[in-house]
């Protein structure tokens, strides 16, 4: 009976590789800034049913359509130059930080539901980009709140 479920088990693996892989090569690189409200809207999707996470979202509706903006905002500024983005993103994050401390839980969650979210909607240079890029600023951010 054993040697049914160890089949079985490696036909399932098998066959989720093969969706995974055919998965990866339908989809697509991020193009547009359609495609970072979808990143931005899906990452906050898993945040806000993150029990270590939400806390710190808990805004009024105005404040959070301001903040997804700003986002998205931010992002499209790092892939396509647009000027989109006017700064500021440090003094928002230390002032979070003083209510909702930044730990390195909290920073590693909030790094597996970015890459998590861009692996499971895109592929390519400017989803490698945006995963490093919040790797970066991530690291920066920690270290200067838990300094």
């Amino acid at each position: 009976m054993s040697v049914f479920i160890n089949y079985d088990i490696a036909h399932v693996c098998r066959k989720n590789l093969f969706v995974n892989l055919l998965k990866k090569r339908m989809m697509k690189d991020i193009l547009n800034r359609e495609d970072i409200e979808l990143l931005v809207s899906t990452f906050y999707e898993k945040v806000h049913t993150d029990p270590h996470l939400a806390p710190i979202f808990v805004m009024s509706e105005e404040h959070w359509n301001l903040h997804f903006t700003r986002v998205v905002n931010f992002w499209e500024n790092w892939l396509f130059q647009t000027g989109s983005y006017d700064g500021g993103m440090m003094w928002v994050h230390l002032e979070a930080n003083q209510k909702f401390p930044l730990t390195t839980e909290r920073f590693e969650r909030w790094l597996a539901l970015w890459f998590l979210s861009t692996d499971s909607l895109f592929v390519g240079e400017n989803a490698d980009f945006v995963k490093g890029k919040a790797l970066e600023i991530g690291q920066i951010m920690h270290a200067k709140m838990n300094s």
